[in-house]
C-alpha cells in the first residue's frame, strides 16, 4: 500500500497519515561525472512543518519511497546516486542502515549497490550507486562514481 504521490517534475511529495510531508527530488548528474549515461542523484527529505522524526520507519512510507524510486529508475533507465548527510542531526548512521536493509528487501535481485563514505570538514557522510545489473557498462560507471568520491575526498575540495 502506498501514499498517493503527487509529481511535480522530477520531484514526488507525499503526505502520511500523521501529517508528516516528504519528498523525493531527483536532479541529473551526468555531466558532473563525466558519463554518456544518465546518472541522476536522489534526495529524500522531510518538508519543514513535519513533526514525527521516526516515520522513515514506517512500512507504508518505505514503500512508497521505495516505489518512487523503483518506477523512476524504470522510466529513465539510469544509474542512481544518494546521498545521506549526517551534518544536520548526526542520524546519517542510522539512515544509511536503514537505506541498506530496504535494498535488501528490494533490489539486490536485480540492482548492485557500491555504497561509499564521504569525510567532509571531519564530518562523515555516507553514499551509494544504483545501477541494474544487467548493464554492460558498469565497471565505467563504478568508475565515474569513484572518481567522483575521490575529488569529494580530497583536502582541498572540503
Amino acid at each position: 500500500m502506498f501514499y498517493p504521490i503527487i509529481e511535480d517534475g522530477n520531484v514526488f511529495s507525499f503526505e502520511t497519515e500523521t501529517r508528516n510531508k516528504v519528498s523525493v527530488e531527483f536532479s541529473d548528474l551526468t555531466s558532473i561525472f563525466e558519463s554518456f549515461f544518465p546518472i541522476y542523484c536522489v534526495d529524500i527529505y522531510r518538508l519543514q512543518g513535519s513533526f514525527h522524526t521516526n516515520e522513515f520507519n514506517g512500512t507504508k512510507t518505505r514503500d512508497t519511497i521505495v516505489n518512487i524510486i523503483k518506477n523512476f529508475l524504470d522510466r529513465f533507465d539510469c544509474a542512481l546516486v544518494a546521498f545521506i548527510d549526517t551534518s544536520t542531526d548526526k542520524k546519517g548512521k542510522a539512515r544509511n542502515r536503514l537505506f541498506k536493509s530496504w535494498f535488501e528487501m528490494f533490489g539486490k535481485k536485480d540492482f548492485i549497490i557500491e555504497p561509499r563514505e564521504i569525510f567532509f570538514n571531519e564530518a562523515e557522510s555516507y553514499s551509494f550507486l544504483i545501477i541494474r545489473k544487467s548493464y554492460g557498462n558498469t565497471n565505467s560507471i563504478i568508475e565515474a562514481f569513484d572518481n567522483f568520491i575521490k575529488l569529494a575526498n580530497e583536502p582541498e575540495n572540503q
